[in-house]
């Protein structure tokens, strides 16, 4: 019987066959995923070379927008922004990374500005003022010769792909800030048209400055004129040939005393209630305390000439006989605090030595009077109005830099802190003059109802000493609770002198180390350090406003300023400190002031790349 058996031999042929045909099935899907994998790595290799070149190229011409802003700080437009050279630049960069970039087609420059509606920042392309830059590279050229050719694949002819197109898009900006300017509200901010600047700035600088205060004021002062007099008290007429007409002016630690007969005695009475006689034997002279009574103030006067008798007519240095000379006994007192009698003791015993004012009565020695002991809003309403320094340069200088934010239009918003003793956000003004408010913007880019808040304040507002930690808390504790979520929060820290308050039980931290914040060097070590409380309370609330990522700018004005203090918050806290000196004259501080905002407003932060790109398309 014949077997339908296979021979093995065949079997095995049959066998090897199939081995082969899946063999060769295996070995084209290996070298499919071989070819995918290499292709996929090249593509993953030339996407990431293309994307870190424009990321570089990006930073690099927002750059240039930056360095053009600096440059308007020194004076120019900061939207003249070089759009030129910021192309240039990116094409460069992009070179240099060996990336080929069109600067006609792949450089694109647009305004990003906050949306309050949805709380999104958003990006209108080819809109100026220009802060932001995309830059493109694209690999699309179907000319393999060119830098931007397609990019080829090792193994895409086997699926008829051999080639594919890359690009790759970045964009950067110049972050909008959240900016509170800290304001030293203190009484000293006066100091600088004050006769107790005399020798720092010239006592024609003074009194001009004066004049222009009085004139700004424009208060009803009786007859008192810019030209300073002393008292002078006529006596009683003559009442016969024999009988004298006396004179007596009230000067400086001194009388002189005129009459028509000659003179026989004068006796002068001091404020330590001394007397002493004096004997000229002549129509004239002028008389002052000697021995004990040297430079002792003169109440009264006795003058015995011609046929008097006794110890001759009296003539006093009263606030009454102040007023009738100069017109004040008919007229109230201008302003809601003072008086007519505190101004009159002022000029007699309080006006600066130095000057040659004291014991004159005139406009000046009233200016004097009201930036020296009347000085708060509460106390001479209309002091806001008047050019007194250093506050009226802190003044323009801050409407400077408002000025340069509008036409910069890049997306800043603005708040207000002053301090003095304590602190408050300035948001609302209602002074009976004008009325403005922020309302509920604390932080806000209506920079017209700022300026206006600010310029109705005067030195020492509120109150008179610095609490500068305090002002630094405050503005913190604003930015907490009214910036914008991808804005720069930044405080702007200025003052005139030393910090001389601090909150009651605070102490620095058991912990705290100096150096960590004052390591100007480098080398490990505190460059600077203090024992005095209220300053280490001041840099302490700064250091904790920038943990939480806040950059304090500093600016200290005037000699008495504490520079140190400045720098070393500037310094722990990412900022600039400028030190405005002062100058020789008023004129020279108020070009300093306008400088320093005008920095400080031009100081941008560093361009930063957007990685949600979704919010700018185009």
């Amino acid at each position: 019987m014949a077997s339908n058996s296979i021979p093995e031999n065949s079997q095995r042929q049959n066998r090897r066959g199939v081995f082969i045909v899946l063999a060769a099935f295996v070995m084209i899907v290996l070298f499919a995923f071989l070819s995918l994998g290499i292709d996929s790595g090249l593509i993953a290799m030339e996407q990431t070379r293309l994307q870190n070149a424009v990321d570089a190229a990006a930073l690099a011409a927002s750059q240039e927008i930056t360095s053009a802003v600096q440059s308007a700080s020194e004076g120019g437009d900061p939207n003249s922004i070089s759009l030129d050279h910021a192309r240039a630049m990116a094409t460069d960069v992009a070179d240099r990374n060996g990336v080929y970039v069109d600067s006609a087609k792949d450089v694109v420059f647009g305004k990003r500005t906050y949306n309050e509606g949805n709380g999104k920042w958003e990006i209108a392309w080819n809109q100026g003022p220009y802060n932001v830059v995309k830059v493109t590279a694209r690999r699309d050229q179907e000319n393999m010769s060119a830098r931007d050719s397609k990019v080829p694949l090792a193994f895409g002819w086997a699926v008829g792909t051999p080639t594919i197109d890359l690009r790759a898009e970045a964009i950067a900006f110049v972050e909008a800030r959240d900016m509170v300017v800290v304001l030293d509200f203190s009484g000293s901010m006066n100091d600088d048209s004050r006769y107790s600047s005399i020798s720092r700035l010239g006592q024609d600088n003074i009194e001009a400055n004066m004049v222009d205060i009085f004139n700004a004021m424009s208060p009803n002062v009786g007859s008192l004129s810019f030209e300073q007099e002393y008292l002078t008290i006529v006596g009683t007429p003559p009442t016969s040939s024999a009988a004298p007409q006396n004179k007596v002016t009230f000067k400086d630690r001194e009388v002189y005393v005129q009459s028509t007969k000659n003179i026989s005695r004068v006796r002068l009475y001091f404020d330590n209630g001394n007397s002493q006689y004096f004997y000229p034997g002549s129509t004239t002279g002028t008389f002052s305390g000697t021995g004990s009574n040297n430079n002792r103030q003169i109440d009264r006067v006795y003058v015995k000439a011609g046929n008097a008798t006794g110890n001759g007519e009296e003539f006093r240095d009263t606030n009454s006989a102040v007023k009738q000379a100069f017109g004040l006994d008919n007229i109230n007192y201008p302003y809601q605090r003072g008086s007519w009698d505190e101004f009159i003791n002022y000029c007699r015993d309080n006006v600066s030595s130095n000057s040659g004012n004291r014991q004159k009565y005139g406009k000046l020695n009233f200016v004097d009077y009201v930036l020296t002991n009347r000085y708060h809003n509460y106390e001479t309403e209309d002091l806001w109005k008047t050019p007194h320094y250093p506050f009226h340069a802190v003044k323009n200088g801050f409407s400077l830099f408002l000025d340069f934010l509008t036409d910069l239009d890049f997306g800043d918003e603005v708040g207000i802190v002053s301090y003095d003793e304590s602190s408050r956000v300035e948001h609302t003004l209602n002074d009976g003059n004008a009325y403005a408010s922020l309302n509920g913007n604390l932080i806000s880019d209506d920079y017209s109802t700022l300026d206006t808040i600010q310029r109705h304040k005067q030195a020492g507002h509120y109150g008179s000493y610095t609490a500068m930690g305090f002002g630094v808390d405050e503005a913190d504790e604003l930015l907490k609770a009214h910036s914008r979520h991808g804005a720069r929060p930044t405080i702007v820290l200025m003052t005139d002198g030393n910090a001389n308050r601090y909150k009651s039980g605070w102490s620095l931290p058991y912990d705290w180390n100096w150096a960590d914040y004052t390591d100007y060097d480098g080398d490990g070590n505190a460059d600077y350090s203090t024992n005095d409380r209220s300053k280490q309370y001041a840099i302490w609330e700064a250091v904790q406003a920038h943990k939480r990522g806040v950059t304090i700018h500093t600016m200290s004005v005037g000699a008495s300023a504490d520079r140190d203090v400045m720098t070393a918050i500037a310094n722990a806290c990412g900022g600039i400190h400028i030190s405005v000196p002062g100058g020789s004259t008023i004129a020279e501080l108020e070009a300093q002031m306008l400088s320093a905002f005008q920095q400080i407003a031009a100081k941008v932060p560093p361009p930063q790349l957007v990685y949600d790109l979704s919010q700018a398309q185009e």
